[in-house]
């Protein structure tokens, strides 16, 4: 018997708590790295533009919103629309703080298992690459 698994997805989960360390509450993060790697990298790169644009003019309102709305943007690829309306009402719109404590979960947690995830991807593909031109070699599509 022939057997495949399928990979390519990141379940993780966000559990955010209280000051008093209880848990308020916890996001799944399900991901298919297929589906998602070019939105969520390009996100991430709108989030460097923005801050970015943040170091060049510091009291700028524009900068902070287009911030703000870069970050959302991501959050949206990794959380989707609905954990991140939570995340969002847990912080209750206070995004400075959001930001600076899930933005290591996604730095160290989630965009190491994409990049792995696309690695592994990508050599796999090689692999079938060079599979098939062995095989047209030996007469195998004649």
């Amino acid at each position: 018997m022939y057997t495949i698994t399928r990979r390519n997805r990141i379940r993780e989960q966000l559990q955010l708590c209280h000051a008093d360390g209880s848990v308020a509450l916890t996001v799944d993060v399900d991901l298919n790295v297929d589906e998602i790697q070019a939105r969520a990298v390009q996100a991430y790169k709108e989030v460097g533009k923005a801050q970015e644009q943040i170091r060049r003019a510091p009291g700028s309102t524009e900068a902070m919103e287009a911030y703000g709305n870069a970050a959302i943007a991501l959050f949206n690829v990794i959380f989707g629309e609905e954990g991140t309306r939570k995340i969002l009402a847990f912080y209750e719109d206070h995004y400075t703080e959001m930001l600076l404590d899930v933005f290591p979960f996604i730095n160290n947690e989630i965009f190491p298992k994409i990049a792995e995830a696309s690695a592994a991807r990508r050599a796999q593909l090689m692999e079938t690459a060079r599979a098939v031109k062995h095989a047209k070699r030996g007469g195998f599509f004649r």
